[in-house]
């Protein structure tokens, strides 16, 4: 543990060095780092397919496979990342207000790192190349403890990121990768908020919990996923049922995949057969209560606890209601504060909704699966945080920085 604290304060004082990095040399690292992945991408693709079969081996499920399978759209989606994160506009020393003072000073309200960022995630390995993407594009150190189960995929990329830092006379450093460390060196990592300006865990509710509870390090983290949508009476419903099925089975195993669907009786028997023949066919599971089971012959009983459930997996829980008064009150009580959808045409559904639901994310006739990063054209994302201090939503490079207050003053005292 010793030599990981070294490790650790070195990493602190190449914080200082990396905020010194200018756009134009970080655009360039991070354009360079897009060209190594791409030229090792054979490689990089042999070490995931290692870390697949160990975790087939080992008996994971279909979901968890899915996040951490590199196909060749999700590595074309790390390259495309990379270059978008490069093209956006550097937030560092960003002026965020700017007052002259009745004395005299020239007040500025600037953009600057957090400094040190430990990330702590699970199976996904291109979490690794987002992560050192955008803290790289806003400045900061980067500290990445990756999953066992991906550490294969994580030692080859991170490989690539130390190349290129090499290439342009980075320290190293600026991409940490903790290797070989334990729960209790986490843990008492856990403990260094001199080390460590913040923490984001991105995985299951199990990780991102046990860290809200060992940490004495500021947390950026959602504590579950997983949507409900409501389709009312006023919704159009072609378009309603298109978002409900992209929405479930996109991708299952993510956190802004939808569980469950809220359907206003007077629409209900419209929709549900609909849906039901189509979730049918791809093979999914769903769990009605005894209205909605009445018009989806393939449903089975669902149980209060399908209505609250982060399923991560093809199965979708269906409710129908009687009023959008009902499945607001509904939604309220049942949200995880991630992402929430409605499919409406009533301006009055639409405003209450917005008003009244508490999520980072509240996805108006369009799917769930949208409330992401690189759909909101921040080119990639740290993860998306639920609570409701310093950034919510998906978390880029402007949600990686603080502000500092700069007085420029000729003299000036206090009377």
């Amino acid at each position: 543990m010793k030599k990981i604290i070294t490790q650790l304060q070195q990493v602190k004082n190449v914080s200082y060095k990396l905020a010194r990095l200018s756009a134009q040399e970080k655009t360039q690292i991070l354009l360079s780092l897009a060209v190594c992945l791409q030229k090792h991408k054979g490689e990089i693709l042999v070490a995931n397919n290692e870390d697949v079969r160990r975790a087939k081996k080992n008996g994971a499920t279909a979901a968890f496979l899915d996040r951490l399978t590199l196909s060749q759209k999700t590595f074309e989606g790390m390259i495309t990342q990379l270059k978008t994160v490069a093209k956006i506009a550097d937030p560092v020393g960003e002026i965020l207000e700017q007052l002259e003072l009745a004395n005299g000073i020239n007040l500025r309200k600037m953009r600057f790192p957090l400094g040190v960022i430990l990330m702590i995630y699970e199976s996904r390995p291109n979490v690794t190349i987002d992560a050192a993407s955008l803290c790289l594009r806003s400045g900061n150190v980067a500290v990445l403890k990756g999953g066992s189960e991906a550490y294969n995929t994580n030692k080859a990329l991170v490989a690539c990121i130390r190349s290129v830092m090499r290439q342009y006379n980075v320290d190293e450093s600026a991409v940490t990768f903790l290797e070989k460390v334990t729960h209790a060196d986490v843990e008492e990592i856990l403990q260094r908020n001199d080390l460590i300006d913040m923490v984001i865990p991105r995985g299951s509710y199990t990780l991102t919990s046990a860290v809200a509870e060992k940490s004495r390090i500021p947390i950026l983290y959602h504590s579950s996923g997983g949507a409900r949508m409501y389709i009312d009476e006023s919704a159009n419903l072609k378009k309603a049922l298109e978002i409900c099925i992209n929405a479930k089975t996109n991708r299952t195993g993510v956190c802004n995949a939808l569980d469950m669907v809220l359907i206003h009786t007077n629409v209900a028997k419209k929709i549900l057969p609909l849906l039901d023949k189509a979730l049918e066919e791809k093979g999914f599971q769903i769990r009605a209560d005894k209205k909605a089971k009445k018009y989806m012959v393939h449903a089975i009983n669902a149980t209060n606890k399908d209505f609250e459930t982060e399923f991560l997996d093809s199965i979708l829980a269906v409710r129908i209601v009687e009023s959008a008064d009902e499945a607001i009150a509904f939604i309220k009580t049942h949200t995880h504060g991630h992402t929430e959808v409605l499919a409406a045409e009533d301006k009055r559904v639409v405003s209450r909704f917005i008003s009244e639901i508490d999520a980072a994310g509240l996805m108006i006739n369009c799917s769930s699966r949208l409330h992401d990063g690189g759909e909101f054209g921040l080119g990639a994302e740290m993860g998306i945080a639920t609570g409701k201090f310093h950034a919510r939503g998906p978390v880029g490079a402007r949600e990686l920085t603080t502000y500092k207050w700069i007085a420029y003053g000729n003299g000036q005292i206090k009377h």
